[in-house]
């Protein structure tokens, strides 16, 4: 009587859409999320990096809970983005059965193209991959080197759209009131 999904709209949309009655279907759905992490001026930011890095990439960043979006204030975002290229870079890319490896492949068709084309898309308006020199967003098939985009605006997909995947975009802010206003287009 009940299907319990996890997954975003698309892929609802095609479990929809294949009922053989969907006019009849009754469906409660909250997807694609976007979970803010938040760095304040006076943050510990080796904490704080150390937390964004867990909580953005553990299971690929494929998980409802994930961290989709950390919002970063400018007095202190330089010195924190340095600090979260270096966990990232800390993380060990490779198979599953792979002794303590954190990243592995994304197990969807074409959502490695996916994370491609969000970080494209951002970039093309001005992000940078911060850790590109770590081979951030780097592609191997379906195994992806989480990708850190700095200077994420709202005018990117990557600040709107779930990612579920291993990218960490960062948004800078000047004052909390545009932390407030993102929560409540969230929701």
């Amino acid at each position: 009587d009940v299907l319990g999904f996890i997954g975003g709209d698309k892929g609802a949309d095609a479990l929809i859409s294949s009922h053989p009655h969907p006019h009849r279907l009754k469906v409660f759905a909250q997807l694609a999320a976007k979970n803010l992490g938040i760095v304040l001026p006076d943050a510990d930011l080796d904490a704080a990096a150390e937390q964004v890095t867990l909580g953005a990439t553990s299971y690929n960043g494929q998980r409802c809970t994930a961290i989709k979006l950390t919002m970063v204030h400018e007095s202190v975002a330089d010195a924190f983005v340095a600090k979260l290229v270096q966990r990232v870079a800390a993380l060990r890319v490779g198979l599953p059965w792979d002794e303590k490896v954190a990243i592995t492949p994304l197990p969807e068709k074409g959502k490695a193209k996916d994370m491609e084309s969000l970080i494209g898309d951002a970039l093309a308006q001005g992000a940078i991959l911060a850790n590109a020199a770590e081979g951030g967003g780097r592609l191997a098939g379906a195994l992806m080197t989480p990708a850190v985009v700095d200077f994420v605006t709202r005018s990117m997909r990557l600040y709107h759209e779930e990612q579920f995947g291993p990218v960490v975009p960062v948004a800078r802010f000047a004052d909390v009131s545009q932390v407030m206003q993102t929560i409540k287009e969230s929701w």
